[in-house]
């Protein structure tokens, strides 16, 4: 029987600090992994931290503020491992669709480039990728992209055995715990054959 228990293991999250991501790390937490996560707000970082930890989560803050991303990420890997379980959240926040193209869809490339090959060595892993749709032109072509680019990775590892799913929705629209939950779930061994696929969850 598969479980949606994830005692010990490793997870990491990017763009966690608030919203989606805060979300998801609170489940995790709940349900025993270990945490990562990755923010630009070392304040927030740091409270969300330690309300993980005061529930009982081991969990670490890693700030991503004015640091390349291939350090950040080079620096999860030396704090945690490799991950059984990566979790992108993009950022779509502002900026013009340029730096929301950027901040979204480009540090999710970078972060699947960063963890995946390595997860795909050690030939166990999921990941999920949140794709945001349908508040603006730039947030849609960041979803859009997302959601194609997590399809490709996973069609590139399947044979590895790592799991790539993207759970879509609409900001503003839905409850981060909606989205949140049905991360998790594609994270978890409930769905252990389930990959290249999206979760809809904005339901509008």
């Amino acid at each position: 029987m598969y479980r949606t228990e994830l005692k010990g293991r490793v997870a990491v999250v990017l763009g966690g600090a608030d919203g989606v991501g805060a979300a998801v790390c609170r489940l995790l937490a709940a349900r025993g992994a270990r945490i990562a996560v990755i923010g630009d707000d070392e304040a927030e970082l740091q409270d969300l931290v330690d309300e993980l930890r005061w529930v009982g989560a081991d969990a670490v803050g890693i700030v991503s503020t004015g640091v390349d991303t291939a350090s950040v990420h080079a620096g999860v890997l030396t704090e945690v491992g490799v991950p059984d379980l990566l979790f992108v959240v993009p950022c779509t926040g502002g900026g013009g669709f340029r730096a929301s193209v950027d901040s979204g869809l480009t540090a999710t490339f970078e972060a699947l480039q960063a963890f995946v090959p390595r997860m795909a060595e050690a030939r166990t892993g999921t990941v999920v990728t949140v794709a945001p749709f349908g508040t603006d032109a730039a947030t849609s072509a960041v979803g859009g992209g997302v959601t194609a680019l997590t399809q490709h990775v996973a069609r590139e590892v399947a044979a590895s055995g790592v799991r790539a799913n993207v759970v879509s929705w609409t900001p503003q629209a839905e409850r981060v715990e909606d989205v949140a939950f049905a991360a998790v779930y594609l994270a978890s061994d409930a769905p252990p054959t389930l990959t290249a696929t999206t979760f809809d969850v904005a339901g509008r």
